[in-house]
């Protein structure tokens, strides 16, 4: 994919939801917005167009639903369309989609079943991923070709029992043998996407033979195969939503693998498994735009068509502030997908962060996009017949897996605040020895006086948007100064102020998605004219306006707020081990 990148976007730059928790707009990497190569996107229309074509034939979400099963006869038609492979190299049989051509399939494939979009999406974006970033080349040609063709079908075994986002309670092990050169692998995971019958499992243990004080430094990841042996599926889970899918727990039982089959080396599996969800993030996030997109299309037709008292729901206020609000977020939740996936593929090597974003942005709007939906489609939205409730229940795990919006809230705010934390501890140093420090109390100061006296000024956005670039501008800063002082006063313990960090992650979220949506929509101006690209000045306008509302709140309850009575509700709720103010009870 070719995409207009700044001079500067390379491995080294600073992420731009980093730049916000230090107060700073990265305003060289979120402008331009990401173009697609006139190349790849006739590619991916064509891929698109093959999809809908077969889908709209031989996919019936109701029945798969219904069946709890994906058909043997669609399995066989996504590989047959290469849905299997498109991430993978085309050295190795794949299509070697970008991220955002990616995406864009992605979404188009959620849109049309949630199921399907996991059993391509468990596969793609994190069964095989590891092998992809991590295999050697031998690996590689041995594995990938089958795995791009769906002749096997790739899984991801991570959590366990005791182990879900506490990666280091693994408790799967892997004995190695010097005398063989193999790993004996025991243990038990669960919740397993395609799970059932995949050949092909990107698996992480507990490796015995390591010595190492930090517990995730002893995890190693395994390409391992089921022809090996010992490897035994469970009982499919029944599930609230996503029927469809395969979701099984999986045994280890003396499975002996070969140390060749080891991904990058021994004690690097925790970081591998942190880079492969990293990317699926991202991913995550399209299937919601999907998501977002067919729900609007239902609940128009169904507001536009329905009438009481003589008129359209559509003509509703009251159902107007519902579309208003679906269209504003699904928009902004598109343009943070596709910045992010274009910062991929321009070769930003940190986007954790940007990818944190996207999943808990994009999970919490779908969710509420698809009960808006619901409620427009009144009576008929309960009902099986119809779209809405099996949309509502195979959504709703979408804020559960990949790491849930709680444990990637904490993420974005203590990984937004490292960077910042570091810088003071310099300067913390820089202050016993002032005398021979000047340069680095220098710096820190002009960089301080130069933020407050002159402050940062958006220069890349139309003209149209100064006063919402401004309000980001503005309220960047507002975060970076917010972010010191937490740390000023809590030091280390920050680590444990929750309701703080959240306050923190929201606010980083709703401003990345306003620079999103800024940037989009300042290419749509250069691109087409301010008169034909005025819905999306307006699109921007109103959300960037409903987001301040959010981020003024959040901040001003970092100073402001009721912590010490919603931890007192909560433990009275834990002594009772439930609700503690009954009426009827003495």
């Amino acid at each position: 994919m070719s995409t207009s990148a700044p001079s500067h976007a390379d491995e080294s730059a600073i992420s731009p939801v980093r730049a916000l928790f230090g107060g700073a707009v990265a305003e060289g990497l979120v402008f331009p917005y990401p173009e697609i190569a006139t190349e790849e996107r006739e590619t991916v229309s064509a891929f698109l167009e093959s999809f809908r074509d077969f889908a709209r034939d031989q996919i019936d979400p109701s029945a798969i639903d219904r069946e709890h099963h994906v058909p043997d006869k669609v399995v066989k038609g996504l590989a047959d369309l290469g849905a299997f492979g498109m991430t993978i190299p085309e050295a190795y049989g794949g299509y070697g989609f970008s991220a955002s051509a990616y995406c864009r399939a992605t979404e188009e494939i959620a849109r049309t079943d949630a199921s399907v979009g996991i059993l391509v999406g468990g596969h793609q974006s994190i069964g095989l991923k590891g092998l992809i970033l991590f295999g050697t080349e031998e690996q590689k040609r041995k594995w990938l070709p089958r795995l791009a063709t769906g002749e096997i079908i790739a899984a991801f075994a991570l959590t366990e029992p005791e182990a879900g986002s506490d990666a280091a309670s693994i408790r799967t092990t892997a004995d190695y043998d010097a005398a063989t050169d193999t790993f004996t692998l025991n243990g038990n995971k669960h919740w397993i996407s395609n799970g059932g019958f995949a050949q092909f499992f990107t698996v992480f243990a507990k490796d015995t033979k390591l010595d190492a004080k930090d517990e995730h430094r002893r995890i190693t990841a395994f390409a391992v195969t089921k022809d090996l042996g010992g490897v035994v599926p469970g009982k499919e889970e029944h599930k609230l939503g996503l029927k469809g899918s395969s979701t099984v727990p999986v045994e280890f039982q003396n499975v002996r693998v070969p140390a060749s089959h080891v991904l990058g080396e021994r004690g690097q599996g925790f970081k591998i498994a942190v880079e492969i969800l990293n990317t699926g993030r991202t991913s995550l996030g399209a299937g919601c735009v999907g998501g977002s997109k067919e729900m609007i299309r239902r609940a128009a037709e169904q507001a536009t068509q329905r009438r009481q008292f003589g008129t359209r729901i559509a003509d509703f206020e009251m159902i107007r502030s519902k579309f208003a609000r679906m269209v504003m977020s699904t928009y902004a939740l598109e343009s943070m997908v596709y910045l992010t996936a274009g910062l991929v593929d321009r070769g930003l090597h940190d986007y954790s962060l940007e990818g944190a974003c996207c999943k808990v942005f994009g999970t919490e709007s779908v969710w509420q996009n698809i009960n808006d939906a619901l409620q427009i489609a009144g009576g008929n939205g309960f009902m099986e017949e119809y779209p809405y409730e099996r949309a509502l229940r195979d959504s709703r795990v979408n804020m559960i897996f990949e790491g849930t919006n709680e444990i990637l809230r904490v993420l974005l705010a203590l990984s937004g605040m490292r960077d910042v934390g570091e810088d003071m501890k310099e300067i913390g140093k820089a202050l016993k020895d002032p005398l021979h420090s000047f340069g680095i109390l220098g710096d820190y100061a002009a960089r301080k006086v130069k933020s407050y006296v002159t402050p940062q000024k958006l220069t890349r956005v139309a003209p149209q948007l100064d006063a919402e670039a401004e309000m980001v501008a503005k309220y960047a800063r507002t975060l970076g100064g917010a972010v010191e002082t937490l740390l000023r006063k809590h030091g280390k313990g920050v680590i444990q102020k929750e309701y703080q960090q959240e306050r923190l992650a929201n606010t980083a979220i709703d401003l990345y998605a306003c620079l999103a949506t800024l940037s989009r929509a300042t290419a749509a101006v250069a691109r087409r004219g301010e008169d034909k690209a005025a819905p999306e000045l307006r699109l921007a306008k109103a959300f960037v306006a409903e987001a301040k509302y959010r981020v003024v709140a959040n901040l001003k309850k970092l100073d402001r707020n009721h912590d010490p009575d919603q931890t007192a509700i909560s433990d009275a709720a834990y002594e009772k081990l439930g609700y503690a103010y009954d009426l009827w009870e003495k």
